[in-house]
Order: C-alpha cells, then sequence, then structure tokens
C-alpha cells in the first residue's frame, strides 16, 4: 500500500506566490483601468458617450462569463495540478495577447472600426482576464482554512497589487504625455507589451510555489454537476454579509476608483501641471501600504468589520472637501484625497479574507463547497461596477463638456472647473454607500470573537444543544 503524499504546510512561500499573482493580473488589469479612458478617448478620439456605451456592453457581457467560468471550476474534478491552479497557467498566455491587442495605435482609421474594435477586443480581454481572475481569486479559499492565515494572504495580495502599480504610479505618466501635455497614443503599447512580459513571469512563479491544501471529498465534484445554479443562488441571497461586501465593493469600484483614472484629466485641464499626476498618484496610492501595515495590528483588538467600516467616516469628509471647497493649491488637493484614500486602506487590503469568510458561511447555507461559483458572483458584482463606474468618468467629462476633437488649451473655459467638482463628487457619494452597506449589511465580526465562520458555527452548535 502507497504511503499517502504529504502536503507542504501553508508558509511563506504560499504568501508570496499568492502576492505574485495579484501583480500579474494588474499588470494588465491596472493599465487597462487607469488608461484605457484616456487612450481610446482622447488619443483614438472616440467620443466620450459612445465609449460609455461599449464600456457598459463589454462589462455586463464580460460580468457573466465570471459565473461560467466560476461554475466550470467547480464541476470539474480535482486534477493533479490542483483544481483552481491549471486555469491560471493556460489563461494567462491569451490575457498577455488581449492586452497588447487593446492598446495598438488605430487613430488613422475610420470611426466606427476605433468603435467596433475597441468593444469587440475589449471583450475578449474581459474573458481572457476572467478565466485567470475568478480561479485566482478562488484559489485563497483552498489554500488554508485559518482565518489568520488568510488574513495574511489578502495582505500579501495587496502587496502584489500596490508592486504592480508602482511603474504606473512614476514611470507611466512621464513616457505618455508630450511637451504640451497631450497623452501620445503610439506610446501605449510598447509600454503594456513590457507589463504583460512581467505579469506572465508572475503567474509563472505563483503556479510553483502555492500549495491547495482545502479539498473535499473525491465523489464532491459528481454531486456538484448535478446542482442546480439557482439553489446556489437562493443561498447567495440569504447570505446577508456577502451581499453586503457585494454591495460596499460596487460602491467602491463604480465610484472610488474612478479617482486614479479622473486625475489625468484634473491635472491637465484644471491644475495645467501632468508633471505632477505621477505625485498625485503616489500619494492616493501610498494608503495601501499604511492599510498594510495597520491591518494587522488593528485585527488584534478590532473585528474585520470595524477596521473596514470606521475609516469611511474620515474619507466621507476628505472627500467632500475636494468635491464642494475649490482649492487652488494642487498640493492641497493632493493632501486631502490621499487622506481619503486612507480611510479606505484597510477595507481594500483586507477584503479578500471577507470574501473568504463569506464563503464559509455560505458553504452552512448551501451545504456545499462551491468556492469557484461563489467568488465569481462575487466578481460578477466586481466587473459590472468597473462598467458602470467607467461608464459614469465617461459620462461625467461628456457632462464636462469636454471635447475629444480639441487638445487641452482649446477646451472651453467652463470644463475644468466642471472637471475638478466631478472629480471629487464621484468618490464622496462612493465613501458614503461603503459606509452604510458595511455597517447595517455586513454582521460578520459585530463584537470581537464572533468575526470567522467557525466560531459563529460553534456559537450556533452549542444554541442547539441547549
Amino acid at each position: 500500500m502507497t504511503a499517502k503524499k504529504e502536503i507542504r504546510p501553508f508558509g511563506m512561500r504560499d504568501k508570496i506566490g499568492y502576492g505574485l499573482g495579484d501583480f500579474g493580473c494588474n499588470m494588465s488589469f491596472a493599465f487597462a483601468n487607469n488608461y484605457m479612458q484616456l487612450f481610446f478617448v482622447t488619443c483614438m478620439h472616440i467620443d466620450p458617450v459612445h465609449y460609455a456605451v461599449i464600456i457598459f456592453i463589454s462589462k455586463i457581457l464580460d460580468a457573466m462569463n465570471d459565473i461560467v467560468i466560476g461554475r466550470l471550476c467547480d464541476r470539474a474534478k480535482n486534477r493533479k495540478g490542483g483544481k483552481f491552479l491549471p486555469w491560471i497557467r493556460w489563461g494567462c498566455i491569451p490575457l498577455l495577447v488581449t492586452s497588447v491587442l487593446l492598446f495598438v495605435d488605430i487613430s488613422a482609421t475610420a470611426y466606427w472600426f476605433r468603435v467596433v474594435y475597441c468593444l469587440i477586443v475589449y471583450f475578449f480581454w474581459g474573458i481572457a482576464y476572467t478565466a485567470v481572475n475568478v480561479p485566482y481569486g478562488s484559489l485563497q479559499s483552498v489554500i488554508t482554512k485559518d482565518g489568520g492565515e488568510r488574513a495574511s494572504l489578502s495582505t500579501y495580495r495587496s502587496v502584489g497589487a500596490m508592486l504592480a502599480q508602482i511603474p504606473l504610479m512614476i514611470f507611466v505618466p512621464k513616457l505618455i504625455y508630450d511637451q504640451n501635455d497631450d497623452p501620445i497614443g503610439s506610446r501605449f503599447v510598447w509600454i503594456v507589451l513590457v507589463m504583460g512580459v512581467l505579469g506572465l513571469a508572475a503567474f509563472t512563479a505563483l503556479s510553483r510555489l502555492v500549495t491547495e491544501r482545502v479539498h473535499e471529498e473525491k465523489d464532491l465534484a459528481p454531486e456538484l454537476q448535478n446542482t442546480n445554479i439557482f439553489f446556489t443562488l437562493r443561498a447567495f441571497f440569504r447570505n446577508r454579509p456577502l451581499l453586503g461586501l457585494c454591495f460596499a465593493t460596487i460602491a467602491q469600484i463604480s465610484c472610488l476608483n474612478t479617482l486614479t483614472s479622473y486625475l489625468h484629466y484634473i491635472f491637465m485641464l484644471y491644475y495645467k501641471n501632468t508633471d505632477l499626476i505621477s505625485i498625485a498618484v503616489i500619494i492616493c496610492g501610498l494608503p495601501m501600504v499604511v492599510g498594510i501595515f495597520l491591518s494587522k495590528p488593528l485585527l488584534r483588538r478590532y473585528t474585520k468589520k470595524q477596521v473596514c467600516t470606521y475609516p469611511f467616516i474620515l474619507s466621507i469628509f476628505c472627500s467632500a472637501v475636494i468635491t464642494f471647497i475649490p482649492l487652488p493649491n494642487p498640493y492641497v488637493w493632493m493632501a486631502f484625497a490621499g487622506i481619503a484614500m486612507m480611510g479606505t486602506s484597510c477595507f481594500m487590503v483586507l477584503i479578500w479574507a471577507m470574501v473568504s469568510d463569506c464563503i464559509d458561511y455560505q458553504q452552512e447555507l448551501s451545504g456545499k463547497r462551491e468556492e469557484g461559483t461563489i467568488y465569481a458572483i462575487y466578481s460578477f458584482c466586481r466587473n459590472a461596477s468597473q462598467g458602470v463606474g467607467q461608464g459614469i468618468t465617461a459620462l461625467a467629462l461628456a457632462w464636462t463638456g469636454y471635447d475629444e476633437n480639441l487638445d487641452v488649451a482649446q477646451q472651453a473655459a467652463t470644463v475644468a472647473d466642471r472637471v475638478r467638482f466631478t472629480t471629487g463628487l464621484i468618490p464622496f457619494v462612493g465613501c458614503v454607500l461603503c459606509f452604510v452597506f458595511l455597517l447595517v449589511l455586513y454582521n460578520l465580526g459585530d463584537k470581537k470573537g464572533d468575526e470567522t465562520f467557525t466560531e459563529q458555527l460553534n456559537q450556533r452548535k452549542k444554541g442547539k444543544r441547549k
């Protein structure tokens, strides 16, 4: 009789590998999220309203892919390489190809071709990204069951995302603008090619460093094949903390995350100094570093819910300041914007650990272990909100009166002040919604000691025995 293969204990290797996964994802996603509107509206001269329609259609279709990919992951039997890792290995190649195609300079082509090209290529990029990101997000639930270890994975994931965004913060703004503060469309494709190759290397390292440990019985996959998706959805809509997390995530992505993509326009049009974009992006991204270092000591005293919810009060105040008070000094504006993002830092760092807790809670409600499907539903919300967010910023830009066919110096006088107002207003609304949804709906961790699924389940079992 052959001895059962011993599984390597959870350790630093898993943390580094998992962090590299989000580094790889953001080598593509962060660039598209921050620069795609600038590329297609300002460089390719697509009308902002048309761009908003393109993004909305593509993201809704892409969000549906999340459910399909997640369901396929759960229905498949565990292979030698694991349940989720094989998807990442194969999906990262088309992700690189579609990322490069997305930023090819087609400004010399007919307008209808530019619109169709943007719609089709962005749609296929979304499929490729989903095929990597949904298995990657689900992977955290099968690396370990321990709540503290999951929190550390969430932290390392945030570190990976932050490291991926450093070149976006420092180098890219220096490379894409000319001396008149107008972006140069032909440079984007070379930048994304380099970033895509780095992402491919990160995914390869992930697949070699991370180990999947949490497995169900051998007959679980056939059982799942007979599970109706509506059964899973019924349990999902009974999962109050996951609903609260989904709503908060929608508010965060569709409103808060628009700040970084809108920075280009406020410094091009209002402050008329694109050299400050790198500094502004660093200041707005720096709070993530603070969240990484503060989240662990704060969790010793407070719950995930408390650490993530109440700092939004600070974000609401500071985002209100940059919305309703004109600040002629760009450094003062950046200070308030940075503090506003500071209040969101712990939420952005710990959100993935909260998702894993909600997945465990879902298992109690449905009796099924369906990491891929549940994460895919959550990812559906993220993708849909990305489409809504990019659509909102494009429509807001159209509302300001911005003309994509004119250079910066030729824009109407009212455009700059409207850009300043909308740059603050959209994140302000997002901060308010995030605070309300987390406070009212997310009920895992209302007090210290009851925030993990295991502890709540044990309390319920004790209550039933009585």
